[in-house]
């Protein structure tokens, strides 16, 4: 069954390649590559800005006033000095490949409307061609809001859930509950992570249906081959319990359901 769905995506992938769209993605893949340099600049600037923020982020992680901590019995430990170091790299490794993500779809989008092969398929489909910095500003803005709802969504409903079903798990064993400072910032930070990079698949599905790359058709006759990427992606994200996993892919898969009916209604207006 495996096999047959790696099969099935293997020669979808080669169809979309040699589709037009497939080329769009070739042509502004290599406008891309020529400014690799320039996004590894941005993401080491934003680990050495990011890296001494994570300090304060982990103090008030792991303070008793954030409420994260679902009991007094709840002990957060370090192992070894270098423990809390290790930490602070790893946040500051999630900070610099969100912002560097906004920054490169933000750019990709940019390219794509300028993209030669993206015009002529614009005016075979009659289409107006959109302003690059208009639409570059617009995606930014709502990459922006999306990681906000994201990491809104894991701070007030995500981690206090999870982290208090683990507690009273532990609890019903009669055992107490005892987190490593890595554990028990690098569960939540995952799950803020994963939250925030999960929410930007709105935007990812209408860039993709707005520049006809792949069609409405496409995406639905594919459906369960999306979904079941969503629970990889969710397990590649979250931390390794199926709880986590299913709490971090279902948004993801209603959000990309959610965006195919935002861009039925568009069409319509």
């Amino acid at each position: 069954m495996v096999n047959l769905m790696v099969n099935d995506l293997e020669s979808n992938i080669e169809e979309l390649l040699s589709s037009p769209g497939g080329k769009i993605l070739h042509e502004v893949s290599e406008l891309m590559r020529k400014r690799a340099r320039i996004f590894a600049v941005f993401f080491a600037l934003v680990f050495m800005i990011g890296y001494p923020l994570a300090g304060e982020f982990i103090a008030w992680l792991v303070s008793e006033d954030t409420g994260f901590r679902p009991s007094a019995d709840t002990d957060v430990i370090v192992l070894h000095p270098v423990e809390l170091i290790l930490l602070k790299v790893r946040i500051s490794v999630y900070l610099s490949i969100i912002l560097t993500g906004i920054v490169f779809s933000v750019e990709m989008a940019r390219l794509l409307a300028k993209s030669e092969t993206f015009k002529e398929r614009m005016k075979e489909a009659d289409l107006k061609l959109p302003n690059p910095n208009l639409l570059a500003i617009i995606i930014a803005i709502s990459s922006v809001i999306l990681m906000s709802l994201g990491t809104f969504y894991a701070i007030e409903y995500l981690v206090p859930f999870l982290l208090d079903y683990l507690a009273k798990d532990a609890a019903a064993a009669d055992l107490s509950t005892q987190w490593t400072l890595t554990n028990f910032s690098g569960f939540i930070s995952s799950l803020v992570f994963a939250s925030a990079l999960g929410f930007q698949v709105p935007i990812v599905v209408l860039l993709l249906l707005k520049f006809e790359i792949v069609g409405k058709s496409d995406l639905t006759k594919y459906r369960r081959h999306i979904w079941f990427s969503s629970v990889i992606l969710g397990a590649f994200l979250s931390p390794p319990d199926p709880l986590s996993l299913l709490l971090v892919a279902a948004p993801m898969i209603i959000l990309f359901e959610f965006s195919l009916l935002l861009h039925k209604v568009i069409r319509r207006l």
